[in-house]
This record gives structure tokens, C-alpha cells and sequence, in this order.
């Protein structure tokens, strides 16, 4: 047996045989249960003591989990029975089960959140206790209190208790006592108190710091390093420390040489902060939590930046050693080379942001090569009391199921700007801007500047990092049922998050399914739908596309699913909890005339590079496969086109391209003095101005190019006008509000539309109002579905809704069998007389408005191909539903059109006409897809038997 499974059994045994239980013949005594005492605790254990759970599926085979405790004390001489006596933190309640607690004995009862008795009587609550402070009850079963402690924050393997036991004297122990006594233990060392919070100062002044316990002293650092007395650069602190500005001081770390390419010493002396660093150490040498300021002194400090900045430090060795530093070995990763910080964050007026013990890394691909490098930042590694950044970093962040601000962060990085670092500081957080609002995941971004133990370091940007806790932060998710697949540029796939079977499942049921099927059939391109969010996967391309990305799809690609408790796709699920496969955007720098692109990139022609390049079957064989179905195709045309008259229209593009410069344009002279990476600066803007002004005409002229075979010949204008006080337009996937990003006037609007493919706009009234009519068709219903061959020209006309109107609702379905989920859908329901009609959804339910009428109305159903029947109703005076979705209108398939017109009639003319295109598919030209009558895509003996059903038949034979 392992030796961790043997300390963990003999941890439980010692710990259980203090919980006796016992039925009547227990020797607890409920009157002495006012001895009981809540006399330790411990709310952040790490590695102080496993709970001895060995049936834990993670942590059984090594002793338990390391899971909060809670221990009770017997200060009486008699067993004291605890049967229906209560626990409880601030949010939940736990009942003891049958037992007692021996004389003068100890109790660990376990705050695991697992709410069970272990087979060897360990208890186990049903809540976890709060490392930030809360309130522990005790009760008895009447519910009157036997004992309570309120807490404060603790940091981890702290514990918080009373010394002596069963006293009313607490204290947090540097050395936890769980199952014995508390009274040989020691208090911790305090931390000292510093006399000047960190921040900016415009004058100089003497910092004083206090210790308030007795037997101790502090000892202070200024370069960066851990106080620890006798060491050099340790100093013990016996006086005033004067804080001052550090103008004329030399560099030392920025002289360092820290690039494989790139590096310049600066030009100049670079601007100083003072960083301090403090412990305070009892005689019995157990010291206390060091605390670390920054202090920037400057007459001009509080408009110095107009960014934020941060402050890091650590011991210089873990940046700068040349075996050990992570800033000199910038071809090492990994948890072995994360090196201990601090990060402190201020506004750019000195307001304090956060202040966090964390761990680091080097961050990114070849960019690590550059002088200047990019961080990782983990707040999660048990360096700090709390395991989380809490901060408003990028203000307007939000859960994109809960809608609640996302303040609480445990990775960051703090981008370089990767290959664009000696170009413009924020292609890649402007591409990222561009689409956040899409059906996308991207990085927040927030530019700042970096100080590294007291010395400036240049602009870096604040970039939230792609992983299990970036999904359960903004889906409201298990981080961990979260999988993250990468594709290496060798076309590998390997599992960031989650397991080699979830790669596994990913190339099962999309590339292998996809290799091995014919995705131009209907029921195939469904089956997809299931297992991937198709609308997300065209967002994804087509904003690749339109960057001229061309690292990529060749490198940085990565797509991530939430695994369903059943495996399954739910799509009743909140967005990105529904088990389908996404795609996120990366690194994205090479796009808008990227490195080794420049002005050229503007006419890179990235659809053909995404789904042609035969030389990386692997990178585009997805989306080269999808665009063979035709549903697919059309929408991914429509998205490009729909995005290129909205948010990446020139003007919107380049005022946010603008927007971007003027932030950190203040902070570039700095931060090139400190790098002299960039050499046109202003250049490389225009650069990308130029890029925004151009690349939508390039776009349009691939899309035309590449899909010309199959009827794209070129492209139309279409019109839009309303008024936007009673209602909007829809087209395609674009709202026309005044909020929609890129639509500037939605009551005249105009866009660019593709040739060939069809064009869906609805007319959407607001609250109040109704739809009347469209001014430039005689189309009647709200949904218009064109495909134009020139210029169009629409005005959506809606009117107060009147109280006397009615509403009319109902189903409508096929009288036949098919699996296509929209075999019910697009049924026209109009009101003879009236203009008013409506087709009906994917089920088969339609809505209209009427007036209320004595007289009333008649009913037409009719879809191309189908016996169209009329329903009359003598009165309609108030809302009614035709049918229900139990008992739904019948139309019976077969009455064919010739030249747009039918005889009324199911007979032998249907026949025949529909045996012209006998046993054809989608790729024969004589398919029509209107007598495909089940939509299997196929014209066959299938759709003559469902004419058969109702031969003869006209419509008067409806019932």
C-alpha cells in the first residue's frame, strides 16, 4: 500500500475514534453541551492535513483533499452527546448525526461541501467555509446557540482559534493544532503597518513603519527582495525611510541585454519608482507576511501617465539569473519556471487598484524573443490569501449568461503587443475589439505601463488569458467540465483543458464524421449543427478573413466545448452551456497588414488561403468541407456581407483605430526611448487606417471570385427606411437600431448585398405597434425572402396598434413524413382582402393581426406546390387561435405549379410534371427543390407516393 493511502488511513482512524457514536447507551449528557466550543478553525487548507476521504475521486488514492475544518473542544469531565445538534457557516446548515464527543476531547468535523459520514465516521459538512471571513453557529436541536466564532480573512494553512482551548481569547496560529490542544501554540507574527499607503506622491516624505507585537523587528528591502536578516540588501529598520524621487539614479535592470533580437539599452534614464519590502520577525525567528509598497514620486506624477500602471517585484535572480531567470531563458515553460511576485495596480491619477502576491511566467510564442515580453500572471497559486485578483480591470466586462460585471480574474497577462511589438502596441487588441460584440470569444484588452522593481518597462497591454477559468468566468460554467483543444502548426490536436479522449470526441464527431459523410445532404449538415455552433464558426472565419490573418488557419487555432452531464447537446441551455464546439479568435497580430505583411496585406486574398491551400489540408479542411453545403455557403456570404456594411465599415474601423492611438499615444515616446523597437510609429497607424479605408472592396472581390460557379456575379445596393420610432428592419443577422455597431442612421440605411444568394429582411414592430405594409413589393408579409438581381429599394410601414385588434394564431404541417426540422416552416397564411399575412416558423406556428370584424374573415394557406385551403371565420372579435400545435392545419403536398400558376387540383399533370425531374439531387440541374417534397434531397419514388396519398383531391375536400 502507498505510503500517502497509509498516513491517510491512520489520520482517519486517530480522528474518528474521537467521534464515539453511540444510541442509548451513550454516555452524552445534552446538559453539558454548553461545554462545547468552536475552538479551531481553518478555511484555506492547503497541505496542512488531508481529510482522510479515500473514496475522493480525485484525491482518495493520496489521503483525502486537503478540505477545511472546523474542531470542537469538550471542556467538561463528561462525554457530551451532539445528536441533532446543527453547524453552520453563513449559507448553509449541517446536522450531526448520532454521536458524542468524549471528556476533555477534540472533534474535527470536515467543511468539504461533500454532506456525508464516511464509513470509518469522519463528518463531512455540506459547505466550505470562506477564506475572506464569516460566522461559524453551533446550536442544539431546540436551535438555541451553544457557541459561535466570527472570523476574519485568513491566508492559507492559517488557522484561527482560542488560545488556551475553550478560552474566549482567539488568535491565528503560524502552526495549526487540528484534534489537540491550542495552548502551546504560537500567536502569528503580525505584519508591520506601513505609514503611507503605496501610490503617487508629488513631493517627497519619510515613511514610518510599526510593529504591534512585542519581541519583533522589521527588516525592509529596497531592490526587490525577500527581508531576510544577515543578508545583503537587508536592512533592519530603525528609522524614518525617505521616500523621495529617484531622478539621477542609474539603470541597472534596463541595462540588462533581455533580448534574442531587438534589444537597445535605453536612451536615457529611465523614470523610478521606489519599492519597499517588509517583515517583521519575532525573536523565536518566525517572521510575519512581507508586505511590499510602491511609491512613485514625481512633481508631476498625478499627470504623468494617462494609462494605468503596474508595479512588479520580485528578487531580481527570477527575472535576470542567467540559469535561473525566467527573462533570460526565454525558451523555457512551464509550472518550473513561474518565479514569485508581487503586482500592485494604479489608476494613471495613483489611485490604488490591487495589490496581489502572485506567480509569473513568460508568456507567448516566438515573440519571447523580443527585448520587451510579455507575463503571465497567476493569481491562483496559493501565493496570496486570496486566490483571485477582485478589480474592475476592464470596466463594461460581462457574463455573457448572467449579464453581471466579471471583476474577479485569476490569469492575466500583460501583453508585449507579440509580433506586433515593434509595429503599433494594439493590432491585436483592435481586431479583438472589433468583433467582441459578435458570436465570438476574444481578450479584453487595456493598455498600461509596467515598473519591474522600481524601473520603468514600457507599455504592456492587459489581456484576459484563454482558459478554464476564462469560460467559467464568462458562461457561468464549471471551469471543470470546460475542455480547450488546440491545433499545433503541425496539425496535431492536444487538449489544453480537459483529456485525450476529449480530443478525441472532437475529431469523432466533426473531422472524421465530416470525411466519411456527405455534408451537401440535409440531415448530415443538421447532425453538424448538433455538435458544433455553426453560426460561431462563420463569425470566426469570417473576421479571420476580413484581418488578412494569414498565421492562421495554418496556426492559432483553438475552439473549446462545456461537456453536458449526458454528453449531449442541449439547446435549450443558456448560450455556451449547450455541449457544442466554439471557436475563439488569438493571436491574431500577423492581420491588418501585419508583420511581414505591411501595406501588401490589404489585398491578401485570405479566403482562398483558408480554404484552398492544399499544402495544410488539415488547417482548412473544415471550413473548405462546410462551404460545399449550400445553407452553409450562403450564410457565411451574407455574414461577410452583413458585417462589411456594419462593424467593419471604414469609417467606424478607422475612428476606432483613432480612438485606440490617442489612448496610449502620450505613453509611446517613453516606452520607445526605454526599447527603440518602433521606428515610424505614426506610419505603421496610417498603415492600418489604409487597411480599414480598403480591405472591404478586396473582400467583396474574393467572395465574388470564389463563389462565381455558383451564381455570385456580383453585387446590388439595398435601401432601407422606416420609422424607427414604431419599429426596426432586420436583414439577415444585422438589427437596424441605432445600437447596433456599424448602423448609423436605421431609418434610411444602406449596405452591399451579394448577387445569387437569398436575402432575408423582416419588418419587427416595437411594443404598441404593428406591422402594415412594405412600400416597394406587394409582398404582405413581415418576412421577405428576395434573392435580387439589382438594386432594391424598401420602406417597412408600421402604425399604432389599434384596441380593437385581434390577434390570429395557429400550426400549420405537411401531411407527411420527413426528418427536416423546417418541413413545417415557411406555410404563407394570408387574410384575403386584407394585407396582412404571415409564414409560419420551423413549427409550424404562425401570429398575424386583424382588426376585429362582425363580417369576418377568410383564411388562405398555400406554399409552392401544396393544395392550398381557405378557412372562413363568421366573426373574429377577439384573439384566436385556427389550430393548435396538437391538432395543427393539414395541407396535402401535390399540386404542382406550371408557370406559377396550379389547377386547384392533385392529379395526373402533378404526376407527370414531377417525374421531369425523377431521381435527381441538388447537383442535377433539372432538381426543383419545391417538389423535393420531403426535403431528403432527392426526387423519388417517395414524393410521388405522398401525391398518391391524396390523389384526386381538390380543395374543397379539406375538412
Amino acid at each position: 500500500m502507498e505510503m500517502k493511502k497509509i498516513i491517510g488511513l491512520l489520520l482517519s482512524a486517530i480522528l474518528a475514534t474521537n467521534f464515539v457514536l453511540s444510541l442509548a447507551q451513550s454516555k452524552a449528557a445534552n446538559l453539558e453541551q454548553q461545554h462545547i466550543y468552536i475552538n479551531e478553525l481553518m478555511a484555506s487548507n492547503k497541505s496542512t492535513v488531508r481529510d482522510g476521504d479515500l473514496d475522493d475521486p480525485k484525491h482518495g488514492a493520496s489521503g483525502g483533499a486537503y478540505s477545511d475544518w472546523i474542531e470542537l473542544y469538550n471542556a467538561s469531565n463528561e462525554p457530551v452527546d451532539l445528536t441533532g445538534c446543527s453547524i453552520s457557516d453563513d449559507g448553509a446548515t449541517w446536522v450531526f448525526p448520532q454521536g458524542s464527543i468524549p471528556p476533555k476531547g477534540y472533534l474535527v468535523i470536515w467543511a468539504s461541501d461533500k454532506d456525508k459520514v464516511t464509513s470509518d465516521g469522519q463528518l463531512h459538512t455540506n459547505f466550505k467555509l470562506s477564506a475572506d471571513g464569516e460566522r461559524v453557529v453551533l446550536k442544539s436541536p431546540d436551535g438555541s446557540v451553544i457557541d459561535s466564532v466570527t472570523y476574519g480573512r485568513l491566508a492559507d494553512d492559517e488557522s484561527y482559534g482560542r488560545n488556551p482551548d475553550g478560552s474566549d481569547e482567539f488568535t491565528i496560529f503560524s502552526k495549526a493544532t487540528p484534534n489537540a490542544s491550542n495552548n502551546n501554540s504560537h500567536a502569528i507574527v503580525l505584519e508591520p503597518v506601513f505609514s503611507h499607503q503605496a501610490g503617487f506622491y508629488t513631493e517627497e516624505f519619510e515613511l514610518e513603519l510599526s510593529a504591534n507585537q512585542e519581541n519583533t523587528k522589521i527588516y525592509y528591502t529596497l531592490d526587490g527582495s525577500d527581508p531576510k536578516p544577515g543578508e545583503s540588501g537587508t536592512f533592519e529598520y530603525s528609522g524614518k525611510i525617505k521616500i523621495k524621487s529617484r531622478a539621477g539614479e542609474p539603470n541597472v535592470l534596463s541595462m540588462i541585454n533581455t533580448g534574442d533580437y531587438y534589444w537597445n539599452p535605453p536612451l536615457g534614464e529611465v523614470f523610478k519608482c521606489t519599492v519597499v519590502k517588509a517583515a517583521a520577525v519575532r525573536t523565536d525567528g518566525q517572521a510575519s507576511r512581507t508586505v511590499t509598497r510602491s511609491y512613485f514620486v514625481d512633481s508631476d506624477m498625478m499627470t504623468r501617465y494617462s494609462l494605468p500602471v503596474i508595479s512588479i517585484v520580485t528578487d531580481k535572480a527570477n527575472l535576470f539569473d542567467k540559469d535561473t531567470g525566467i527573462y533570460l531563458n526565454s525558451n523555457k515553460s512551464g509550472a518550473d519556471w513561474e518565479r514569485p511576485a508581487h503586482i500592485e495596480f494604479f489608476e494613471n491619477n495613483g489611485t490604488p487598484g490591487f495589490s496581489h502576491y502572485c506567480g509569473i511566467r513568460l508568456h507567448g510564442g516566438g515573440s519571447k524573443g523580443f527585448a520587451q515580453k510579455s507575463l503571465r500572471i497567476y493569481a491562483d497559486r496559493g501565493y496570496d490569501y486570496k486566490e483571485k485578483i477582485s478589480y474592475d480591470i476592464f470596466p463594461g466586462l460581462k457574463d455573457k449568461v448572467t449579464g453581471k460585471s466579471i471583476t474577479d480574474f485569476k490569469r492575466l497577462i500583460l501583453r508585449n503587443s507579440g509580433n506586433d511589438w515593434s509595429n503599433s502596441m494594439f493590432r491585436d487588441a483592435l481586431m479583438h475589439k472589433l468583433v467582441s460584440h459578435l458570436n465570438l470569444d476574444t481578450q479584453a484588452y487595456r493598455p498600461s505601463v509596467v515598473f519591474i522593481n522600481g524601473e520603468y518597462w514600457g507599455i504592456h497591454n492587459i489581456r484576459e488569458r484563454y482558459d478554464n477559468i476564462y469560460f467559467a468566468s464568462h458562461y457561468n460554467l464549471d471551469k471543470d467540465n470546460v475542455v480547450l483543444l488546440e491545433v499545433t502548426y503541425l496539425g496535431t490536436i492536444v487538449a489544453n483543458e480537459g483529456t485525450d479522449e476529449d480530443v478525441q470526441a472532437y475529431t469523432n464527431e466533426i473531422i472524421d464524421f465530416l470525411k466519411s459523410n456527405d455534408i451537401t445532404q440535409k440531415d448530415n449538415y443538421e447532425y453538424i449543427k448538433t455538435k458544433m455552433d455553426v453560426d460561431n464558426f462563420i463569425d470566426y472565419n469570417v473576421a479571420n478573413i476580413y484581418f488578412a490573418n494569414n498565421d492562421w488557419p495554418q496556426n492559432n487555432v483553438t475552439m473549446w466545448k462545456y461537456k453536458t452531464k449526458d454528453g449531449l447537446y442541449h439547446p435549450e441551455a443558456p448560450y455556451g452551456q449547450d455541449g457544442r464546439w466554439r471557436w475563439i479568435i488569438k493571436d491574431t497580430d500577423f492581420g491588418f497588414g501585419g508583420p511581414f505583411m505591411g501595406s501588401s496585406g490589404v489585398s491578401h486574398n485570405t479566403l482562398n488561403h483558408a480554404s484552398e491551400n492544399t499544402q495544410n489540408e488539415w488547417a482548412v479542411f473544415l471550413f473548405k468541407k462546410l462551404l460545399e453545403n449550400s445553407e452553409f455557403r450562403n450564410a457565411f456570404i451574407n455574414r461577410m456581407a452583413d458585417y462589411l456594411n456594419t462593424c467593419f465599415d471604414p469609417e467606424l474601423v478607422t475612428n476606432t483605430i483613432d480612438e485606440m492611438k490617442d489612448a496610449i499615444a502620450s505613453s509611446i515616446p517613453e516606452h520607445n526611448a526605454r526599447w527603440q523597437a518602433i521606428s515610424d510609429w505614426d506610419g505603421e497607424i496610417e498603415l492600418m487606417r489604409t487597411f480599414a479605408k480598403r480591405r472591404p472592396d478586396y473582400v467583396t472581390e474574393h467572395i465574388i471570385s470564389k463563389f462565381r460557379r455558383f451564381g455570385v456575379t456580383g453585387t446590388y445596393s439595398v435601401k432601407l427606411e422606416t420609422d424607427s420610432s414604431m419599429g426596426f428592419i432586420r436583414i439577415n443577422s444585422i438589427d437596424l437600431k441605432s445600437t447596433t455597431r456599424g448602423v448609423n442612421n436605421p431609418e434610411a440605411w444602406t449596405g452591399k448585398y451579394f448577387k445569387g444568394v437569398p436575402l432575408t429582411i423582416k419588418a419587427i414592430p416595437k411594443e404598441g405597434y404593428v406591422f402594415e405594409r412594405w412600400e416597394g413589393t406587394d409582398e404582405a408579409s413581415d418576412t421577405l425572402v428576395l434573392t435580387p438581381t439589382k438594386d432594391i429599394s424598401l420602406k417597412a410601414v408600421f402604425k399604432k396598434a389599434s384596441s380593437t385588434e385581434c390577434k390570429i394564431s395557429g400550426y400549420v404541417k405537411p401531411d407527411l413524413f420527413s426528418k427536416a426540422d423546417d418541413i413545417k416552416a415557411d406555410f404563407k397564411v394570408e387574410v384575403l382582402g386584407l394585407n396582412v399575412s404571415a409564414l409560419t416558423d420551423k413549427d409550424g406556428y404562425f401570429e398575424l393581426t386583424v382588426p376585429e370584424s362582425n363580417t369576418g374573415y377568410v383564411f388562405k394557406i398555400s406554399k409552392t406546390n401544396y393544395l392550398s385551403r381557405e378557412i372562413k371565420k363568421d366573426t373574429v372579435l377577439n384573439d384566436m387561435a385556427l389550430s393548435s400545435k396538437e391538432s395543427p392545419l393539414i395541407l396535402w403536398a401535390g399540386d404542382v405549379e406550371i408557370d406559377g400558376i396550379s389547377d386547384g387540383a392533385i392529379n395526373l399533370i402533378d404526376i407527370m410534371e414531377v417525374a421531369k425531374a425523377f431521381n435527381t439531387t441538388p447537383a442535377d440541374e433539372k432538381y426543383k427543390a419545391d417538389m423535393d417534397f420531403n426535403k431528403n434531397n432527392a426526387i423519388n419514388m417517395e414524393d410521388i407516393v405522398i401525391i398518391a396519398k391524396h390523389f384526386s383531391a381538390t380543395s374543397d375536400d379539406y375538412e
